[in-house]
């Protein structure tokens, strides 16, 4: 049994899933329950040492990400011998008035989480996220908490985070774009590295798929960042499961990908980046966690 994590994965029920499928932004997903997900998992031979319940952009609050602790819980009492020694945390919707300080206070809450889709750069104002809403909102986060950008377009994660406060640690999504055609040279990719090198508390995760659907093609991304901001700035096992959405040749990723084959795809991923810059494959897969779950905790 090989113990793993999946710091992004999606746990919800049919009971959480909107009505309005044909206003979202993809094909409304089948429910991700918490227990089906665990035994898939253990029954492959990955048993979750810990587990991030993130906010999944469709749904309008992160209700989901509260009950999915309380299932796990129930289940650890049930069978602890099965589930006894899983972690599960969890990163909400990123809202002034829903990121309240009771629901920030839960402790196993550990991020926000700002989700922009494809949103075009110039959409974005240089106070989009920093006016006094906002300010009191991450005034209100924990040492222990983060903020977690998703955006497809580098440029508009780096306009998001150069508003983000500098001593909060931030976490962006899909290794910081999902425009591989563009290259690693993406001016604007350049900038956002050269942001996150500069305030020295900025991680980039994976798995890397939404960058480009095979290692092969994510490895120069993945290599761009290690030389530019440090390979313990990478974080690239996760599923993402359920694998909502299209690729650019709009083929679903959930006929792509698995649980499973997502962490083969880091493993693989992890272990070409380590090959080319000397790195551990095992710190580029979930070297980072620790340092961003718990900050604080002297080793």
């Amino acid at each position: 049994m090989s113990i793993v994590i999946d710091f992004h994965v999606h746990l919800y029920t049919a009971e959480d899933l909107p009505s309005n499928a044909e206003q979202l932004p993809y094909t409304l997903p089948a429910p991700h329950p918490v227990q089906p997900y665990l035994d898939r998992m253990i029954d492959a031979g990955l048993k979750p040492g810990l587990v991030n319940n993130v906010h999944l952009s469709i749904l309008s609050d992160s209700e989901n990400v509260y009950r999915s602790f309380v299932e796990l819980e129930r289940l650890q009492l049930e069978q602890p011998e099965r589930y006894g020694d899983i972690v599960m945390v969890g990163t909400i919707l990123a809202s002034p008035d829903y990121a309240t300080s009771e629901r920030l206070t839960h402790p196993q809450i550990k991020g926000i989480r700002l989700v922009l889709h494809d949103a075009k750069p110039e959409t974005i104002s240089a106070d989009s996220y920093s006016g006094p809403q906002w300010q009191a909102l991450y005034a209100r986060l924990r040492d222990d908490q983060h903020i977690h950008i998703y955006a497809q377009e580098p440029e508009a994660n780096l306009r998001v985070l150069k508003q983000m406060p500098t001593d909060i640690p931030v976490i962006i999504d899909h290794l910081g774009t999902c425009r591989a055609e563009r290259g690693v040279e993406d001016p604007f990719y350049q900038q956002l590295l050269s942001e996150a090198r500069q305030r020295g508390n900025v991680w980039f995760k994976g798995p890397g798929y939404r960058t480009a659907n095979t290692p092969e093609e994510t490895l120069a991304f993945t290599l761009e960042i290690v030389t530019k901001v440090g390979g313990e700035r990478l974080i690239l096992q996760s599923t993402d499961a359920p694998h909502v959405g299209t690729d650019a040749k709009g083929q679903p990723y959930a006929e792509l990908f698995s649980p499973e084959t997502a962490l083969q795809f880091t493993q693989k991923l992890a272990e070409m980046t380590a090959s080319e810059v000397c790195f551990d494959a095992q710190a580029l897969l979930n070297g980072a966690c620790a340092a961003i779950i718990n900050p604080n905790k002297k080793s």
